[in-house]
């Protein structure tokens, strides 16, 4: 079940990394539009909605929001099959958005639910791959299928593997978290989160990390003139976010985290001043270990599962700002490979000093810093 839940999520981060993948080709077919910022249009719902996401999630349930979110994303996907003005296609992108969100808070949020206990940190770092699997997994096939039937047949691929994945989710998902209970007040759940470090330290250390990776798998690789690395970057990145699993047995996942922004902002540094791809590889691993880290901080900070929701919807809403900003800033400094390293630098000083303060609060915090019920608002 846990394996069937992750795949779903790797079709989800193919929301983005079908784009990522694909922006030469786009920016041909839309000379005029600002390509980079499709790669960005699916972030803009889980900006305005992830802090609610974890309510609305409790309130429909897990497996409707799966369900709901996978019919929807594959019914877009396929619609971006056909020739449109880029207008057009930006608005599939922001409304792709929605799916997209409610299946990266609904997914672990059952995925942490249908665990042992003792397993719940390998669980979160095994989910925590899903975006550096994808990667390397579309790296490998896009090339090929695009050569193919062009980008739009990427688009269509993506949507017909979601369609046939409905009815296996269909049969075979259980009802955890049935739901119930009135969405609150919109002003009072970011209040009452984002004033609970419980809920919003993993997803503050989440955002600051997506702002580096999607970028990273795009333009990385020309700066250092090494193509083949757009499918081994995420391999490297997925594989620091699956060791981190196991090392959050040892070490606590809040503090992990943080290890991971200050071991990579010194390897990145150390990339810019030699171009090495070795240290660069090693780079994306420290990465890897952070974002595992901050999946696995949800259930460390957050013993039930509507809290987990809660804070999977912070994790939702920050990790979007980061994946929205990252690859247009990351744009600007694309033909540098110490542009590159230099942002990098400042994202991993920012992360290691903003999100190590906010789980340091989350730790010593009440075991439920922020009451919040269904009677809110």
């Amino acid at each position: 079940m846990i394996l069937l839940l992750w795949t779903t999520g790797l079709l989800a981060a193919a929301q983005f990394g079908k784009l990522t993948l694909t922006l030469g080709a786009l920016q041909a077919l839309y000379p005029n539009g600002s390509v980079p910022l499709a790669v960005s249009g699916v972030s803009i719902v889980g900006i305005l909605g992830g802090a609610l996401a974890g309510f609305f999630v409790s309130k429909i349930g897990v497996r409707r929001a799966v369900l709901w979110a996978v019919v929807m994303s594959a019914a877009l996907s396929i619609l971006q099959d056909l020739e449109m003005p880029f207008a057009a296609f930006m608005a599939t992108r922001v409304l792709e958005g929605f799916g997209h969100l409610l299946l990266v808070v609904a997914l672990p949020t059952m995925m942490v639910a249908l665990a042992k206990p003792s397993d719940k940190s390998v669980v979160m770092g095994i989910w925590g791959t899903f975006f550096g699997v994808s990667y390397a997994v579309l790296a490998l096939i896009v090339p090929d299928v695009q050569a193919w039937g062009g980008v739009h047949a990427v688009y269509l691929g993506h949507g017909l593997l979601l369609a046939i994945l409905f009815p296996v989710l269909w049969w075979i998902l259980p009802r955890v978290m049935a739901g119930g209970g009135a969405m609150p007040n919109v002003v009072a759940v970011h209040r009452a989160i984002y004033s609970s470090p419980r809920y919003f330290a993993p997803g503050l250390g989440h955002g600051i990390y997506t702002s580096i990776f999607i970028a990273l798998v795009a333009f990385l690789p020309s700066a250092l003139n090494a193509k083949w690395l757009t499918a081994v970057l995420p391999l490297a990145n997925l594989s620091g976010t699956f060791v981190s699993g196991f090392v959050a047995r040892k070490i606590a996942a809040s503090k992990l985290s943080v290890w991971g922004f200050v071991v990579a902002g010194v390897l990145f540094t150390v990339m810019g001043a030699t171009g090495s791809i070795v240290v660069a590889l090693c780079a994306m691993f420290a990465t890897g270990l952070t974002a595992g880290a901050n999946f696995a901080a949800v259930p460390e900070l957050n013993d039930a599962p509507r809290d987990q929701a809660r804070a999977n919807g912070a994790m939702a809403q920050l990790g979007n700002i980061g994946t929205f900003s990252g690859t247009p800033i990351f744009a600007l400094v694309a033909g540098s490979l110490w542009g590159i390293a230099g942002v990098s630098i400042a994202i991993c000083i920012a992360g290691a000093v903003f999100s190590g303060l906010a789980y340091r609060a989350a730790r010593q915090a009440a075991p439920r810093a922020v009451p919040i019920s269904a009677d809110i608002g």
